[in-house]
């Protein structure tokens, strides 16, 4: 995924960000450089394909102690004050024990088989995000997952979720889904009438094959698993060219609920790149340049749900 722009709450848009820019066709490959010749950031694809590579104990001592409850007590106040870095978000390398992860023969994870604890370290102006396994002293997150679109998924797609979130989740229980930055993808919030449950879903490569496609493979998903669309955030809301490398903004993306309003909100944090690798191999990231939406925000509402033709 790719960098994102975070600012105060007068920067928060309307649940449909303004369309600044065209959405990518396509997530970007990592650019190369020649020897000798200025350095380019590298981006990785939505940020999941740099999770084999293991970050030593010696870098997290240097990370300091986890601010993660500050960030659970207003999520989306936290986010416009802080530069959220979800690169890495298994510093082991690997999940988290007791995470399922899903496979495109079933895309769809069980909400109980998808709880973590989360962390968050300050370190040179980043706010990096990492997760734990479940029970720790941090709050309780549900991971979302990401699978790449390979070859033969145009028609189809690909899609990895969590199903049977609660809509209002009780003492005790996750009030947040976290995924991997978003470099081209979308996530869907989705409402499962049979049992009164929340959905969250990763689609790949959203706007691959443009947002026409993007949307057909989205609606035959919901048709197989008898889902309704509530909320989305896709390339159209964080993707923007900026910087003298021509490499679109990214976002980090998550959800949480807001007690006080009995709603889940989706979030998303416009950000752009520093530096394309940093401590422990994790991208540096920094604030857009101004004119830039700076935080994305929407209500999962069931009673205003969201149409595909919505989507850009």
């Amino acid at each position: 995924m790719k960098s994102f722009k975070i600012g105060g709450p007068k920067s928060f848009s309307p649940p449909r960000a303004p369309q600044l820019d065209t959405p990518r066709s396509s997530t970007p490959t990592a650019p190369t450089s020649k020897p000798g010749a200025s350095s380019k950031p590298s981006a990785p694809q939505d940020g999941f394909d740099t999770v084999g590579s293991k970050i030593s104990s010696s870098v997290r001592g240097l990370f300091g102690p986890s601010q993660a409850d500050s960030f659970a007590s207003n999520p989306t106040k936290f986010s416009s004050q802080n530069v959220l870095n979800g690169y890495k978000l298994f510093p082991e390398g690997k999940p988290p024990q007791g995470v399922t992860l899903p496979t495109p023969g079933k895309p769809m994870v069980p909400a109980s088989q998808s709880t973590a604890t989360l962390n968050i370290q300050q370190h040179q102006g980043n706010t990096n995000l990492s997760l734990s396994p479940a029970g720790g002293n941090g709050p309780q997150v549900h991971y979302l997952h990401y699978l790449s679109s390979g070859q033969n998924t145009q028609s189809n797609g690909s899609f990895a979720g969590i199903s049977d979130v609660p809509l209002r989740p009780g003492k005790g229980e996750p009030n947040m889904v976290m995924t991997g930055p978003l470099n081209g993808c979308a996530v869907h919030a989705m409402h499962n009438p049979a049992n009164d449950t929340l959905s969250f879903v990763h689609q790949a490569d959203f706007s691959k094959y443009g947002a026409q496609t993007g949307k057909q493979q989205l609606d035959g998903f919901l048709k197989q698993n008898n889902l309704q669309l509530v909320q989305s955030l896709t390339p159209n809301d964080y993707s923007h060219l900026t910087g003298k490398h021509g490499i679109e903004t990214g976002a980090t993306a998550f959800a949480h609920y807001d007690n006080a309003a009995g709603k889940w909100n989706m979030v998303g944090q416009l950000n752009d790149w520093k530096n394309g690798r940093g401590q422990g191999d994790r991208p540096e990231l920094q604030r857009p340049p101004g004119g830039l939406p700076q935080q994305w925000t929407g209500p999962v509402d069931l009673q205003n749900p969201l149409s595909l033709n919505d989507l850009k």
